[in-house]
């Protein structure tokens, strides 16, 4: 296959458009993006790192998915930041997909609206970016592949072995 300079894809409204990045992209490659949602038309970013030795084309060919990633969606000041990413075999799962908050002490209620094109996510306060700190957040994650451990992570979403969504509600 060859080895790409392109490490990462970033993925604009769920995919409508993406574009290939190398390991040299700076803050502003998210921090643009995030600061133009508007929670219609654009209203998400995804990045995803890409798999050794595939670039883009190669994994639309071969029909696979990025199975670790970091996405947000909303408006520029009020978005929900995402991860998905290995793990949650206490639930029988292989990954699972979280919604990123601050840490909190009390239980929270889900009661702030992030709008999107077809939905509305109801989010807690303490999970509610602005495209500042969202664009923190994806500058962390294209360098180690990680958000920092100080941010909480509630569980929404699992995948088993087998590739089958499976809905955690309630857990955090």
């Amino acid at each position: 296959m060859g080895t790409s300079a392109y490490t990462h894809v970033v993925k604009y409204d769920g995919g409508v458009f993406a574009i290939s990045i190398g390991g040299n992209a700076d803050r502003s490659e998210f921090a643009d993006p995030l600061g133009r949602l508007n929670g219609a038309k654009p209203w998400a970013l995804t990045l995803f790192a890409l798999p050794d030795g595939l670039d883009h084309g190669a994994m639309i060919a071969a029909g696979r998915e990025a199975d670790t990633y970091l996405q947000a969606g909303g408006s520029a000041n009020a978005m929900t930041v995402q991860i998905r990413k290995p793990g949650g075999h206490q639930w029988d799962v292989e990954s699972v997909r979280y919604i990123v908050g601050r840490p909190h002490t009390a239980p929270e209620a889900l009661d702030v609206p992030i709008t999107l094109p077809r939905s509305v996510e109801m989010v807690g306060s303490s999970e509610v970016f602005s495209a500042d700190e969202a664009a923190d957040l994806f500058v962390g994650y294209y360098r180690t592949g990680d958000i920092p451990p100080q941010y909480a992570l509630r569980p929404v979403e699992g995948w088993d072995v087998d590739g089958h969504s499976v809905d955690l509600p309630g857990m955090s």
